[in-house]
């Protein structure tokens, strides 16, 4: 594929351990990396922090997986309740119908997200899709180490140029592409993307400020009458708050705005921001013509992105020399 000559720079990676992620950023607060799988709030009306991951064994274990199309790495099922008669009434079906010789095991701990991303990195010879609590991110191996990897977007053409086509990460920028493969799928709900070092995210702090200070801001139809009582600063047009300042602060300005709001039935939106890594990322990308920021975590540099589709389900693709060696990562947005 001939990349386009209208290609805009959206920022840079770097990579220390040589494998990159492409996940949704909104998601990172459910990220456990090395850690057993957890979601970090106690919803009452959810069981997903007693869920199981299972193995599938015996001669035709592989090809019962295949069957079965759970996970990127086949012997592998993850995030299942421990009573789960669909599936494996599902697993009995593919079994016996092709006389096969395997059984479904539930694993003594859970695999680790982190442990996921090895684990379909090597069934997949170097990439692979990587679910976490059933969500699917992608992973690539063989990314440069050490070097400033540029990210690039391509527009779609008019008239919707101000969307994005795709996206690529450029590994090998004097590489001549022999052939493509189809990595995964990411799946997103919060609109945005990042590019990391897979091993940066064990200390992503999404919730959590890094300097103590936070923002608050509101917006929408009725935000003036708010900001008119309150006090509340200007922004731009429509958005109102305050920026930079304690969390404290924030948090007892945003506790007024959400009970004058309820108790008034207006119709807006707010949005308490801590200083966290999410924040810087977003920041930047709120504001930027490329709708992208970077920032450093864990002495790499990541790159997050707004999808300019909003949420979806998007394909990835590792771009590949004559050698096999990695030319570039393709995330195509606008198929």
């Amino acid at each position: 594929m001939d990349e386009s000559p209208a290609l805009e720079e959206m920022g840079f990676v770097t990579c220390l351990s040589g494998i990159l992620i492409i996940i949704d950023t909104g998601y990172l607060n459910i990220w456990s990396h090395d850690r057993s799988p957890s979601l970090p709030y106690d919803d009452p009306d959810s069981v997903a922090n007693e869920f199981i991951d299972l193995r599938i064994v015996g001669p035709d274990a592989e090809r019962v997986g295949v069957l079965l199309e759970m996970s990127q790495h086949p012997l592998f099922v993850y995030d299942q309740p421990p009573d789960h008669p669909w599936l494996q009434n599902r697993f009995d079906e593919i079994v016996s119908s092709h006389e096969l010789d395997a059984k479904l095991e539930a694993l003594p701990q859970r695999v680790s997200h982190r442990e996921r991303v090895t684990l379909a990195l090597r069934y997949g010879s170097g990439a692979g899709e990587v679910q976490y609590h059933g969500v699917p991110a992608c992973a690539i191996a063989g990314v440069p180490i050490g070097q400033r990897i540029r990210v690039l977007g391509e527009r779609m053409p008019a008239p919707e140029q101000d969307r994005w086509r795709r996206v690529t990460v450029d590994c090998a920028p004097q590489g001549k592409i022999s052939k493509s493969e189809l990595v995964g799928s990411v799946g997103v709900d919060y609109a945005r993307l990042l590019v990391a070092d897979v091993d940066a995210l064990g200390t992503w702090e999404h919730e959590e400020s890094l300097d103590g200070l936070a923002d608050f801001v509101f917006w929408g139809q009725e935000a003036q009458k708010i900001a008119d009582t309150l006090l509340a600063p200007a922004l731009d047009d429509d958005t109102f708050g305050w920026l930079d300042v304690p969390e404290a602060f924030a948090q007892e300005r945003g506790i007024r705005v959400e009970e004058y709001k309820d108790a008034n039935k207006l119709k807006m939106a707010t949005d308490y921001r801590p200083h966290s890594h999410h924040w810087q990322v977003m920041k930047t990308s709120r504001t930027s013509v490329t709708e992208s920021g970077m920032t450093e975590v864990g002495g790499a540099t990541v790159c997050n992105f707004m999808t300019t589709w909003g949420d979806g389900m998007f394909d990835v693709y590792r771009d590949l020399s004559t050698l096999d060696e990695l030319v570039r990562i393709r995330i195509e947005l606008g198929e």
